[in-house]
């Protein structure tokens, strides 16, 4: 079969399930009685119940700082039954909300007018627990939400998190449950990476197919992200879904290397098109207050079996990428190559992502390179990994992220700063300092500046002496940010 042929099956199939409000967000369904989960993985009852998920599909818009993912979920059950989703996220979500079906028919017209095939539309058609109660667990949100009953928990701890995900499933009704070493494992490496935010949606369902209203979350994020891994952690690991990924940014996504151990004849990218800020609204409000220029939506289409899943979607912007990085190293490009590599299944450590640059990441680097051993090690004809981030380690990096806009992301410096103050405005300064590796302290960025901050100023200024010290006629560096050292860091 031609790939016109294929694609054409693939978007004649999605917006017949768009139109017909068939959405299925494969939140898949697990077997009792162990407990365990999926990418909203669900947890029905009572347990002879039969629940039809078979795909999944999101609306995902990111704009290098912010998220907002678009949920939608159709149920099949076989009885009136109460469905757990759990959705795991990388931040404590600013808002969740209902949404309409209309952003995904909104989003299906539009595209099909872009692709000249609108002839397509139509063929074949408990107990509550407040905030800061517990040490392990915290519980951010508690909203009832149309027909969805939502709990957001941020968790500290693992085995106090699983305890209380029994507790919490017992309270709602489910009965006592034993959670699997699958789910165990995957909640572990969800932590490892700085994953600790988890929804929890509770859903009625009737005994035929009903849609359940969207659910918009929207939470900040220095990449673009969505869970995968959790869908090949439940006890039905062995079936077979679809997963349909409507990408929204600022630059096309390139699936050659995406994502990163998945192999890259896997995923279809079916077409790329671009939106401008008017059809995006169209589409989403929500999604269009992410942007303030015309964007791309790419579609990432896989068919897999669910054990396949080993990776969640964690795309970085590329420009991250731009220092080379070794044993000593910290800073924020740290801890984003260490959440590649646990990601990825390189991670060996029982620390998670700290942003030091340790034996742990060195060895775990050492695999990522020898894995890929052609792109980075042949052009120097080398066999082992050195566990250097150097030049061809970053320019692989880079090939397999995201081109994004790069933005203010630290505070303006509208002050000079000096021993003894403090703010956000010190705390980027700092952040910076690590970044340029100046900063030789184990201490982070805590926002207070001091003696560490002071020499590590100094340090930057010498590094810099000759757009910083020279003009003023010096050529040690002072520790003091006065206008001049503010210009060049605005400038970065």
């Amino acid at each position: 079969m031609k790939y016109w042929d294929v694609l054409a099956i693939s978007i004649n199939k999605l917006i017949f399930n768009i139109m017909k409000k068939t959405l299925l967000i494969g939140f898949l369904v697990l077997v009792f009685p162990v407990l365990a989960f999926a990418d909203g993985g669900m947890i029905p009852w009572p347990p002879e119940v039969e629940l039809d998920q078979s795909a999944q599909n999101a609306i995902i818009g990111w704009n290098g700082q912010e998220e907002v993912i678009i949920l939608s979920i159709d149920l099949e059950s076989s009885v009136s039954s109460t469905v757990l989703r759990i959705i795991p996220l990388p931040a404590e979500p600013s808002e969740i909300k209902e949404g309409s079906f209309e952003s995904f028919e909104n989003l299906a017209d539009i595209m099909n007018e872009k692709l000249g095939r609108g002839e397509w539309k139509y063929l074949d058609e408990q107990e509550t627990m407040a905030p800061g109660d517990e040490a392990g667990v915290e519980i951010v949100f508690q909203e009832q939400i149309g027909a969805h009953d939502i709990t957001v928990a941020k968790v500290n701890d693992l085995d106090y998190f699983l305890n209380w995900v029994q507790d919490f499933a017992e309270g709602k009704g489910f009965g006592q449950k034993e959670v699997s070493s699958e789910f165990r494992q995957g909640v572990e490496n969800y932590l490892k990476k700085d994953i600790k935010y988890f929804v929890f949606d509770i859903i009625e369902t009737g005994n035929e197919k009903e849609s359940v209203k969207p659910l918009i979350y929207r939470f900040e994020s220095g990449y673009l992200y969505y869970p995968i891994l959790i869908s090949g952690i439940s006890e039905i690991s062995e079936s077979t879904t679809e997963l349909n990924l409507f990408l929204i940014t600022e630059e096309e996504v390139n699936l050659d290397s995406f994502p990163y151990s998945y192999y890259s004849e896997a995923w279809f990218n079916d077409y790329t098109i671009e939106l401008a800020e008017y059809e995006l609204e169209q589409v989403s409000g929500d999604l269009a207050d992410l942007f303030d220029q015309k964007v791309r939506i790419t579609q990432a289409y896989i068919y897999s079996r669910l054990s396949d899943l080993e990776n969640d979607m964690i795309l970085f912007p590329s420009h991250l990428w731009n220092r080379s990085l070794t044993i000593g190293s910290r800073g924020k490009d740290v801890k984003a190559l260490q959440q590649v590599l646990i990601n990825d299944g390189f991670w060996r450590s029982e620390y998670e992502a700290t942003g030091y640059f340790g034996p742990a990441t060195r060895q775990a680097l050492i695999r990522f390179q020898e894995e890929y051993r052609w792109d980075i090690l042949e052009p120097f004809d080398l066999e082992k990994g050195t566990g250097y981030f150097g030049p061809q380690t970053q320019d692989y990096f880079k090939n397999i992220s995201l081109s994004v806009a790069k933005r203010e992301e630290e505070a303006s410096f509208n002050r000079n700063l000096g021993l003894g103050m403090s703010g956000d405005d010190v705390k980027a300064l700092q952040e910076i300092l690590i970044s340029e590796g100046v900063w030789e302290s184990e201490v982070e960025a805590t926002g207070y500046f001091g003696s560490i901050t002071k020499s590590a100023v100094i340090r930057y200024q010498e590094k810099y002496a000759s757009e910083i010290l020279e003009p003023l006629g010096i050529t040690n560096g002072t520790g003091f940010v006065g206008s001049s050292t503010r210009t060049h860091l605005e400038k970065r």
